[in-house]
This record gives C-alpha cells, sequence and structure tokens, in this order.
C-alpha cells in the first residue's frame, strides 16, 4: 500500500510539473518576459523558474530576444504552422482519396510523417467486410510501410545513413527488411519508380502501396496509401491501378502548389 501511495505521488507531482510549464508557455505566447517577470507571473521561485527556462531553452522552445526577454522560438510557429498545413490537407485530400476508393476498393489512407515514424491523418475506409482498419493517430516505424520507405528514399545521403544509425531495424513480422543494405537497395528502386510497397512487413496479412505528394516548395509533404488484405490485394491488382494513384497523388500535389519540374 505504502508504494502505491508513492507512486500515484510521484505521478502527481509530475503532471504537476508539466502543467506549471505550460502555464510558462502560455505566459511568453502572450508577450515576452524577464525572469524576474516569470517568477512573479508564476508565483514560483527562482530554482524552478530557472529549472523549466533551461530545459525549454535547450529544446528549441524557448529563446532571448535582442532585449534580453525570454519569448517563445520559431519552432513553436512551426508546429502551428505544421498543424494547420495537415488540417488543411486532410480536407483538400478526402474527396481524392474517396475517389480513388470507388476506383480501387481497399482502404486509402493520407500518411503524414514525424521523428522517425510514419503518421495516419485520415482514412476512408473499403466497404469489404474483411477490410484494414486504422485509426488516424496511429504512428507505425519509417521502414516497416510503403509510405515510410517512400520518405526514407528522399532523404539525403547523410540524413538515410543517420537514421539509419539512429533507428534499430527491428523485425515488426517474419517480412520486415532489417538488413540495411537490402533496405537501401529498395530505397534506391522507390526513389527511381516514385512509388512504394510493403509486403506484410508491418502486419501479417497486409500490404500496402504509397505515392507520393508533393507541396509547393517541391518536399515531399505526405503519402497517399492503399492498404488491403495481402491475398487480395495482390502484386497483379498493385500494378493494374498504379498508374491511376498515383494519378491521384499528383492532384493533390497541384492541390498543394506543386509544380512539376522541367526538364
Amino acid at each position: 500500500m505504502e508504494c502505491i501511495k508513492k507512486g500515484v505521488l510521484h505521478i502527481e507531482q509530475r503532471l504537476k510539473t508539466v502543467e506549471k510549464a505550460f502555464h510558462l508557455v502560455e505566459h511568453l505566447a502572450n508577450q515576452p518576459c524577464s525572469f524576474n517577470e516569470l517568477i512573479h507571473l508564476m508565483n514560483s521561485n527562482k530554482a524552478t523558474v530557472y529549472r523549466f527556462l533551461s530545459t525549454l531553452e535547450s529544446l528549441g522552445y524557448v529563446e532571448k530576444n535582442p532585449s534580453d526577454l525570454y519569448q517563445l522560438s520559431y519552432r513553436f510557429i512551426q508546429l502551428t504552422s505544421k498543424m494547420t498545413m495537415e488540417a488543411n490537407m486532410i480536407q483538400m485530400a478526402r474527396p481524392f482519396m474517396k475517389k480513388l476508393l470507388e476506383r480501387v476498393e481497399e482502404s486509402v489512407l493520407l500518411a503524414g510523417f514525424t521523428g522517425h515514424e510514419v503518421r495516419y491523418l485520415d482514412k476512408v475506409e473499403s466497404s469489404q467486410a474483411l477490410r484494414i482498419v486504422l485509426e488516424p493517430g496511429k504512428q507505425v516505424p519509417l521502414y516497416t510501410v510503403a509510405s515510410g520507405k517512400l520518405y526514407l528514399s528522399q532523404l539525403k545521403e547523410e540524413e538515410l545513413h543517420l537514421y539509419l544509425k539512429m533507428v534499430p531495424l527491428v523485425p515488426s513480422t517474419d517480412h520486415t527488411i532489417v538488413d540495411q543494405a537490402q533496405l537501401l537497395k529498395q530505397l534506391e528502386n522507390i526513389r527511381q519508380q516514385q512509388y512504394a510497397v510493403d509486403h506484410e512487413e508491418w502486419e501479417e496479412g497486409i500490404k500496402g502501396v504509397a505515392f507520393p505528394i508533393w507541396d509547393g516548395g517541391n518536399r515531399l509533404a505526405a503519402a497517399l496509401c492503399i492498404a488491403g488484405v495481402s491475398y487480395r490485394f495482390t502484386d497483379e491488382k498493385i500494378e493494374n491501378i498504379r498508374g491511376y494513384a498515383a494519378n491521384i497523388a499528383a492532384e493533390i500535389s497541384i492541390q498543394l502548389g506543386y509544380k512539376e519540374k522541367s526538364n
């Protein structure tokens, strides 16, 4: 019982710490503040405020301006911009996803990228009795799914090698590619063909294919994915719908301001 009480107390203390950190962020969102102003606004002591500021500075979310006042950094603005962009992209892409669903009769997903993972932003589900049910917000390792491999194929050489150095290739299924040389060879093929396939590499019985969605800066903004059960979503079916799906992804890219590079 004593251990349980200590555990609950520890959790409560951590929650209070998070709450205080967000109070500090809220104060800085209103206006830049000096160290002493933050102590007063937070009704806290120097050591606590200094600890929060130091942590947020080290993470790149807080900085000092030329007047020596603390303020939120551009990184916060980037987060807000990304959320707004994703929300707009989801709304814009959904009619195209429904159009693709009518043709392929398999679940269609919109995937974004965060850190070392794919994060699914939206989906339209197949009406098939046996279908892929994947909720938006789900995150999976980049190297295990088609959309993630598509993303990895667009990294610069030094960025890709840093990723492979930091992220161990752990098998999710017997089909997961865990050999770096094999993965690098596949990424080169993906880079050339401009689409990616995964063969039950994340989950047994599920096959996926992904196509790039580019933004106005000619950067990979997201991936348009199709996922189905492997016995039905065959290589032949993928080949038959590949051109149509690529064109749908291109239409979404154009809506995002993408302009194909001229030769």
